[in-house]
């Protein structure tokens, strides 16, 4: 097996440390300080091809493989770890599921702009009593004429302070079966969802999180795929997205050892 990266792997990488150091770093101290993303960095980056790199050409994406995205992750995450928890929560856990399982009219609306960087998505699925362990889920999902009433409580979403649009998971169902946890697609802005900003004492520079949930509506067609019973793309989709936070974590190393040794030789 070769584990050389090709041609294209090589020019990616050149691109994509190009943009960063360039057009990304400057913002770096900025955000940390001030606890807020430029979000300017998503539409560039929609305009790269990278918030679409993993996505097949066929569905408007860039078409290109895992170790691809893992570069321009690691690229990232070189230069600040907290805009790759951005980029990851969007391109990753915010689309995927919409690209996977979504209507036709959803993709159209929803994750056809994402990939361009025209909207901005987030993920909700940590709650404060569970975090991320789906079998514990308390939002709950109540089916009304047109759609479906949302009460709960959501933590630690990434972007979600500055999100146009959250992929929502709620329990549909009260047993454990793997249709009784759906995923809803929620414009944000909302009435009856509210977003508290969390302060942190790392990746400051990515918005979080904390959201209240209190007889949110959503309409039938904001269910995902219009059907019940989502859990395993939630699964797969954090399963797609741990790939990559390996090579975030080891952008990460590289770029705090390379700011020691040029610190050293001072």
């Amino acid at each position: 097996m070769d584990f050389n990266f090709s041609v294209e792997h090589i020019s990616l990488r050149e691109t994509v440390r190009r943009h960063m150091e360039e057009e990304a770093a400057p913002f770096v101290r900025q955000s940390d300080e001030s606890e807020t993303f430029p979000k300017q960095l998503f539409r560039r980056w929609g305009e790269l091809g990278m918030l679409a790199a993993r996505y097949p050409e066929s569905d408007g994406g860039v078409g290109m493989d895992k170790v691809s995205d893992c570069i321009i992750r690691e690229e990232i995450a070189r230069v600040s770890q907290a805009y790759c928890a951005a980029f990851s929560a969007h391109s990753h856990l915010g689309m995927w599921p919409i690209w996977k399982v979504g209507t036709s009219v959803q993709k159209e609306q929803y994750f056809n702009p994402a990939a361009a960087g025209e909207k901005i998505a987030c993920f909700g699925l940590s709650e404060p009593d569970g975090g991320s362990d789906i079998r514990a889920m308390k939002t709950r999902a109540k089916k009304v004429v047109g759609g479906w009433k949302i009460t709960g409580s959501k933590l630690y979403i990434t972007n979600s302070p500055i999100a146009d649009f959250m992929t929502l998971a709620a329990r549909t169902k009260a047993d454990l079966s793997a249709d009784a946890v759906s995923l809803f697609i929620v414009d944000l802005p909302a009435q009856g969802l509210t977003i508290d900003s969390l302060k942190k004492e790392g990746l400051r520079g990515s918005e979080t999180g904390l959201l209240h949930i209190d007889d949110l509506f959503v309409p039938d067609s904001h269910l995902l795929g219009e059907k019940e019973g989502t859990y395993p793309v939630i699964l797969e989709s954090l399963s797609e997205n741990r790939v990559g936070v390996s090579a975030s974590v080891l952008g990460l190393a590289r770029g705090a050892y390379e700011e020691a040794l040029q610190f050293a030789k001072a």
